[in-house]
């Protein structure tokens, strides 16, 4: 199965405070054992600059925003997706007949529809609304 992950996934699964944490770490090791079929992770780079830069100015941290942004840029089991004209379009399409759908979001959602990604890790509640399942 082919899996988007979402910034607030990558938040919750790297910060230790945040509500979720405990909840993404079971679902990275539910990952890592198999026991979620998993063929590619996918992350688009509107999420990867959304998760690094929130560590480094929001939590703080930038070494932490290094080391995960160099794991997703290393990892033999992630894709970086990024956002062309063509996505920019559709996802500005949506963006406008959304309500309370971030751009960020929107991106995501045209590059899962074009990529033929059907479920994200995410606590984000957009992706449910727009048909996607998610972890």
């Amino acid at each position: 199965m082919k899996i988007f992950i979402d910034t607030s996934a990558i938040i919750a699964y790297y910060n230790t405070d945040d509500r979720f944490h405990r909840d993404a770490s079971r679902v990275m090791k539910e990952l890592s054992e198999g026991r979620i079929p998993l063929t590619r992770l996918y992350v688009s780079d509107y999420v990867f600059d959304e998760a690094t830069t929130f560590m480094k100015l929001v939590l703080g941290n930038p070494g932490l925003a290094e080391r995960v942004g160099d794991a997703f840029l290393a990892s033999p089991f992630t894709s970086i997706l990024r956002v062309d004209e063509e996505v920019f379009d559709d996802a500005w399409r949506r963006f406008k007949t959304s309500a309370g759908t971030s751009f960020t979001d929107c991106t995501s959602f045209a590059l899962m529809d074009k990529h033929g990604i059907g479920a994200a890790f995410t606590y984000d509640g957009h992706f449910t609304v727009s048909g996607f399942k998610t972890l």
